[in-house]
């Protein structure tokens, strides 16, 4: 599934989320605190993900969210946009020796996140910051 950029960041700007179109295959969002969250599109439309730079978990196409009981809610690309911004849908981080080793999103509804936690491990959920929390612009 390719992403249709320019409707990314027509949202990005209604929303108030900063977004730069980096390339024909590249699409970033700044969420704050040097979180990036980015899709890229690739020859093949499988091969088309969105995850956060700099850490392993993505995703192809729509978003899946699943709670402990196997319940479970998909969304398109634009709704967890929209969902970032309302709260719906949330940055999670796995932290070990005071590192971030993992981020993802998760949903307010459908998580079950502490159920993988090993010794050690920290995770924290928070909202993405808004640009008034954060300076600079991308470039």
């Amino acid at each position: 599934m390719r992403y249709d950029f320019e409707l990314i960041h027509e949202l990005c700007q209604e929303l108030g989320l900063r977004s730069c179109i980096r390339t024909h295959e590249r699409l970033e969002i700044e969420l704050g605190e040097a979180v990036v969250l980015c899709f890229q599109n690739a020859e093949r439309d499988e091969d088309c993900l969105a995850g956060f730079e700099g850490t392993p978990s993505h995703t192809h196409g729509d978003f899946m969210f699943v709670d402990g009981r196997s319940y479970y809610t998909e969304m398109n690309y634009l709704d967890v946009l929209t969902g970032l911004k309302d709260g719906e849908v949330l940055i999670c981080e796995r932290w070990n020796g005071g590192r971030v080793s993992d981020r993802w999103l998760v949903h307010r509804s459908y998580n079950d996140e502490f159920k993988y936690m090993e010794e050690g491990e920290e995770i924290r959920i928070r909202r993405p910051a808004t640009p008034d929390r954060f300076p600079h612009e991308l470039a």
